[in-house]
């Protein structure tokens, strides 16, 4: 399909691995639908917290493609539910145009952190026998850490997240520490508290007896974030992430997932290896 986006639309472009993220998402939403409609009384819904427009336009061919909204809308059998949220007007115009003849689609406005709390999770209780996908992919650091508790702490939700390193490198982690106050704000928020800190810093005396600050490698803070996910948050599976690389080869984000069930734990790792069996995932 050629780039016909209606002109009040902005649409993002995303390179192969934001693509990749794409094909994944959907081979497991794929493999989740299938498993909650055989087990017959459990009633699924999909959750997107950064929908978008619905659409995006590929990096490398120019050419539109359908964002994870419109992915999940295709799976088979279907979801029950569907809930897509975004900041953008302009983009949940969109969306509401796109799924307009759709009445199980809820459509919403706004800061994803305070609806997915007050709007969308309590529709995906354990006693109503729901259970919930919820796909957690902000721009950056614009995901609190209390959405992520509230969704392990449920026990019907399990989650796919962007974990933003680029934008941590970018605004946080300076190797002098000298991030704004705004952008420290943020990692708080993102991370729970300021254990971040610990975490992506090491100090050592040098020569003379001074210490020193290191910044520790991407892999280092993912792997804390990893533990976190268990330990704090309380999900029981959280394999090891996907490191999403762009073009020439720097990590851009890792791809987290996290769960309660080890089926679920299983099938995403067994994705994760076939993609690196293929090239196409590296450390």
């Amino acid at each position: 399909m050629k780039n016909t986006q209606p002109k009040s639309v902005r649409f993002d472009e995303v390179g192969e691995w934001s693509e990749l993220k794409l094909k994944i998402i959907q081979k497991y939403a794929t493999a989740y639908s299938k498993i909650l409609s055989n087990q017959g009384l459990l009633h699924c819904a999909y959750i997107d917290g950064f929908a978008g427009a619905g659409h995006h336009i590929s990096e490398k061919t120019k050419e539109m493609i359908p964002g994870s909204p419109l992915n999940a809308l295709n799976v088979e059998p279907p979801f029950e539910d569907y809930y897509l949220i975004d900041l953008d007007g302009s983009r949940v115009a969109e969306l509401q145009r796109l799924t307009a003849e759709r009445r199980n689609v809820h459509i919403f406005s706004g800061d994803a952190n305070s609806i997915l709390l007050s709007e969308v999770f309590p529709n995906i209780r354990y006693e109503s026998y729901r259970r919930g996908l919820c796909v957690l992919d902000p721009y950056g650091l614009h995901l609190n850490w209390n959405v992520i508790t509230t969704a392990a702490q449920m026990r019907t939700i399990e989650i796919f997240l962007n974990f933003p390193v680029m934008d941590m490198n970018r605004n946080v982690l300076w190797r002098n520490e000298g991030a704004s106050g705004k952008n420290v704000e943020r990692m708080n928020k993102f991370w729970g508290d300021e254990s971040w800190r610990e975490i992506a810093y090491t100090r050592s005396p040098n020569l003379f007896g001074d210490l020193e600050t290191e910044k520790q490698p991407n892999k280092v803070v993912a792997e804390a974030f990893q533990e976190r996910l268990r330990k704090v948050a309380g999900f029981r599976y959280v394999p090891e992430p996907a490191p999403m690389r762009n073009s020439t080869g720097a990590i851009v984000y890792y791809l987290f997932f996290a769960a309660h069930q080890p089926t679920a734990d299983k099938i995403v790792t067994d994705i994760f290896n076939d993609y690196k069996k293929r090239g196409m995932l590296r450390e």
